[in-house]
């Protein structure tokens, strides 16, 4: 085997210095893991354990499992979304009630001369039969729930309620009772009550009044499906 001679090794090495590469991208790492470590040393306990989960697998990769929970929540809520538009086109709501679909909620705004009297907030007799064909949309899925409840501007004069804030919460706690005692779960059932600070058109007239008075059943949509592109 032929030696070569240690001058032509020295000249060879000046000129591809691919060990000094190789020794800087060694001292980086090295000192990326000592800083990694310092940092971990001065976290709490508890912080350290929530740090150490953020390198489990199950964190970092998606399980088949997870995906198809999400893909099949993702269909229902577009199945949902469709039997509301149709329920409210072929159903006596198509002159009452309103269906908005975005990508994080279902919106139904139903006018408040549907289910209360003028100034109550205690639900007409006949209104059960309304709500109960949504309730039937809501058992489909088991999204959360928001009941807002909007009134006008008009000052309150008589009744219970002593401001137009009061009377949106009243309502929308009724409905939420309603919606209870139809079978939904209390648990997905949140209470909003915006007064007339959220009108739709201005109170100027009466009919902008009368739109501005309703109570909207929004559904909060699955915030992974919300996030990516229908």
């Amino acid at each position: 085997m032929k030696v070569l001679p240690a001058r032509w090794t020295r000249a060879h090495a000046e000129e591809n210095p691919l060990w000094l590469i190789v020794l800087c991208d060694l001292m980086t790492n090295l000192m990326l893991f000592f800083l990694v470590m310092y940092s971990f040393v001065l976290q709490t306990p508890t912080k350290r354990v929530e740090w150490l989960k953020t390198f489990e697998a199950s964190q970092l990769v998606e399980t088949p499992q997870a995906k198809a929970d999400a893909l099949i929540k993702e269909f229902k809520e577009r199945e949902s979304a469709a039997a509301l538009v149709k329920l409210v086109r072929e159903s006596s709501l198509s002159n009452l009630a309103d269906v908005e679909v975005t990508e994080r909620t279902i919106r139904v705004s139903l006018r408040s001369h549907l289910l209360f009297g003028t100034a109550q907030a205690d639900l007409k007799e006949d209104t059960s039969r309304t709500l109960g064909q949504l309730v039937l949309v809501l058992k489909q899925i088991p999204n959360d729930v928001i009941v807002e409840g909007h009134t006008d501007d008009v000052p309150i004069t008589a009744g219970p309620y002593r401001t137009n804030w009061e009377l949106s919460v009243g309502r929308s706690s009724s409905v939420i009772d309603q919606l209870i005692s139809e079978g939904i779960p209390p648990s997905r059932l949140i209470a909003a009550g915006y007064g007339p600070y959220h009108p739709l058109a201005p109170n100027a007239t009466a009919e902008g009044r009368a739109r501005n008075r309703r109570v909207e059943i929004v559904i909060l949509r699955n915030t992974r499906a919300a996030n990516e592109a229908e």
